[in-house]
């Protein structure tokens, strides 16, 4: 799994990259592709407060993950979740990138959540919404080995979160019936179809 990056180029005239941060995330991303994460952190960090930030955030937050920060990283990018005036479009990569931060964790109950907030903001995440599929399938292997013993002995916020999860998960097997019962349907017309019309001749 990867985090989206976004690549700020050619947007804005040469003159005003000093104005407007600009300059500093077309180095930061110079820096990012040598592989130098923490200079690009630190270019980064010079456009987070400028009309750009949102862009410095993410940039800075997939450079700290790609340092090992991962708690920095999700700090990062919960920055630039929180940022009203961005594109629901735009901060859905956030949330994305976060679901996958905390994936590769393990932590999988954050990553499922990460992926539903990316997917409420944009449903035509194919990616979200595919490691949101695999987080589920994941997390119901996880919880499917315990036995009795284990159920007693989980604590009430345990237990509210695997009740999201089941939800989730019950929610993803409706929409599977559903799109089987769709594709029932489509096959059962076309025969009804096609005998009606052998009736008619």
């Amino acid at each position: 799994m990867k985090p989206h990056f976004i690549f700020l180029f050619n947007l804005i005239a040469l003159p005003l990259l000093a104005q407007d941060g600009s300059g500093f995330i077309k180095k930061g991303n110079d820096y990012y592709k040598e592989g130098k994460m923490d200079d690009a952190v630190k270019a980064y960090d010079k456009a987070t407060t400028g009309p750009h930030q949102y862009v410095a955030l993410l940039n800075k937050g997939n450079a700290l993950y790609r340092l090992k920060k991962y708690a920095d990283a999700i700090k990062t990018y919960t920055q630039a979740t929180a940022l009203a005036n961005t594109d629901a479009g735009l901060r859905s990569a956030a949330f994305y990138n976060t679901g996958v931060v905390y994936s590769n964790q393990n932590k999988l109950e954050e990553s499922i959540e990460a992926y539903k907030n990316a997917l409420r903001l944009n449903s035509n995440d194919l990616k979200a919404r595919e490691n949101l599929q695999k987080a589920l399938l994941e997390k119901k292997k996880q919880s499917g080995g315990g036995g009795g013993q284990n159920k007693k002995e989980e604590s009430p916020k345990q237990s509210k979160s695997r009740l999201n999860q089941n939800q989730a998960q019950n929610q993803l097997d409706k929409l599977e019936n559903k799109e089987k019962n769709t594709q029932q349907r489509i096959s059962e017309d076309k025969s009804q179809y096609g005998t009606s019309r052998e009736k008619d001749w």
